[in-house]
């Protein structure tokens, strides 16, 4: 039975190696956090009020996405708690479905979710960081974005190499200046007397038909993408002390704070800017406008400009590296368990960190980068005139978050439905927190993912990242038996 045998298996595996625990709830608690706020709430309001010109309706996406969200986390919780091992979704679903599922999560997340992640967010930092450094003379501001964006994940895997200490310690102090930063932006325009509850309307939609409904799952890929990055703590459940304890509280307070916050800020973007004005805010080539960087022009004039974009590639640089810290540990389960290159389980004789797996995710994320760089520049040329009104091409940041939202979504569905295979059957196994709600909460999370993965691949503004996505996972299928035969002949 596949159940039995993952309870008999010792914490060493195949490798023997082990994760010190060195990592206390704060640093749980700011993982979540940190890594969450990165670039979304600064750029994707934007695309939700193009997409749900309705202050109501905009509420209702940012609320339901926290509380799809919340739904996840509730559940995640029960699993680290019952299983606090390294490498998060992989244990759970190697417990419920057996290595070939466990695999597959690991393929994608290194292939798709965590590295493409960690691409997605150094694009964003390099998107204002070309903003107060612009390119030099002679460079396309591709290019330019591309090697700020690979420089920055170079920096953190040197760090997380050197320690999860440091890399803990960085998100430490990265997620209080982020979230103080968020403060001030909530607090300064009533503070200035520039909120205006006049600039919140229209209310209402116009009309409720299959365009706006289109336009809402649109909206949603990108609200759920702000919010991506809840689960990162339960792959350091190794590395936690006390994770039966510390785990779910990080994962619940961690969960309602991102909530407070994104619905802080979205609402005092439409306090100060019209929603035409929130509308017309995009990151799009050819476009200056970003709607943080308009919220802090509005109140601050051209230096607030310069502010903003020194918040944002502070923010995204720490959410960069709590993915950095969490996503490793995935593959260095799997080596672990012999499905997947065994180098990925060497713990640093030094340093005691997954020094390999730190490595090999940040050195995939730089390829995506460059992958994704080539794709824009064959899709724009140097001259292309962006400033009409046909349909823009997707940018860099664009293509990237849209295929990682559908991997993750595909294997994040599956772990919360771990949940109930779990409960039948490892039925006594010890259970230090139940998910709160259940079955209710983890069978609206399935749910409602069913419906958004659906939604995407019949959408044609996202079908191809996340047939790309599908692709990459079918692709596993077919390299998981040479991992497998390894394995059996190790």
């Amino acid at each position: 039975m596949i159940t039995h045998e993952y309870q008999q298996r010792s914490s060493s595996d195949v490798s023997g190696a082990t994760l010190p625990r060195v990592l206390g709830p704060l640093e749980a608690l700011c993982v979540i956090v940190g890594s969450v706020i990165g670039s979304g709430i600064f750029i994707v309001p934007a695309r939700v009020a193009r997409e749900v010109p309705s202050i109501a309706l905009i509420g209702v996406l940012w609320v339901a996405g926290g509380l799809f969200s919340l739904a996840g986390a509730l559940t995640i919780a029960e699993l680290g708690a019952m299983i606090p091992r390294a490498g998060g979704p992989y244990v759970y679903l190697r417990a419920a479905y057996g290595r070939l599922p466990a695999f597959l999560f690991g393929w994608t997340e290194f292939l798709v979710i965590r590295a493409g992640s960690m691409a997605t967010l150094a694009a964003a930092f390099a998107l204002y960081w070309a903003q107060v450094i612009p390119a030099p003379a002679g460079v396309r501001a591709e290019v330019w974005e591309m090697l700020a964006a690979s420089g920055a994940i170079a920096i953190l895997a040197t760090v997380n190499v050197l320690g999860t200490k440091h890399g803990g310690g960085v998100q430490v102090v990265g997620t209080a200046l982020k979230l103080g930063a968020l403060a001030f932006m909530i607090v300064a325009p009533f503070a200035m007397g520039r909120a205006d509850v006049a600039r919140l309307s229209p209310l209402w939609p116009a009309r409720f038909d299959a365009t706006l409904f289109r336009g809402m799952t649109a909206a949603m890929v990108g609200v759920l993408w702000a919010y991506d990055g809840w689960i990162n703590s339960a792959s350091l459940a190794e590395e936690i002390r006390d994770p039966e304890r510390n785990l779910p509280r990080a994962l619940f307070l961690g969960t309602l704070v991102l909530i407070a916050f994104y619905l802080g800020v979205t609402l005092v973007y439409h306090l100060v800017l019209t929603m035409p004005e929130v509308a017309a805010a995009a990151t799009e080539k050819g476009s200056p406008k970003i709607v943080a960087a308009e919220f802090f022009k509005r109140l601050f004039g051209a230096s607030g400009v310069t502010a903003i974009a020194l918040i944002v590639m502070c923010s995204t640089f720490i959410s960069l590296n709590g993915n950095c810290l969490s996503g490793p540990r995935a593959y260095f389960a799997m080596a672990r368990d012999g499905l997947f290159p065994k180098a990925l389980a060497r713990v640093h004789a030094r340093f005691h960190t997954p020094a390999n797996a730190v490595v090999a995710q940040s050195a995939w994320a730089v390829a995506l980068i460059v992958g994704g760089t080539l794709w824009v520049l064959a899709r724009v040329p140097a001259a292309a005139d962006l400033s009409t009104t046909a349909p823009r091409p997707k940018m860099l940041y664009d293509v990237l978050y849209a295929y990682v939202i559908f991997g993750g979504t595909v294997f994040y569905t599956l772990s919360i439905a771990a949940v109930f295979v779990l409960r039948r059957t490892m039925p006594d196994a010890p259970r230090p927190y139940r998910c709160w709600g259940y079955p209710v909460t983890p069978a609206l999370y399935v749910v409602a993912a069913l419906g958004l993965l659906a939604s995407m691949l019949s959408d044609s503004t996202s079908r191809v990242e996340s047939l790309a996505g599908l692709g990459i996972i079918g692709v596993g299928m077919l390299v998981y038996p040479f991992f497998a035969n390894t394995r059996q002949h190790a």
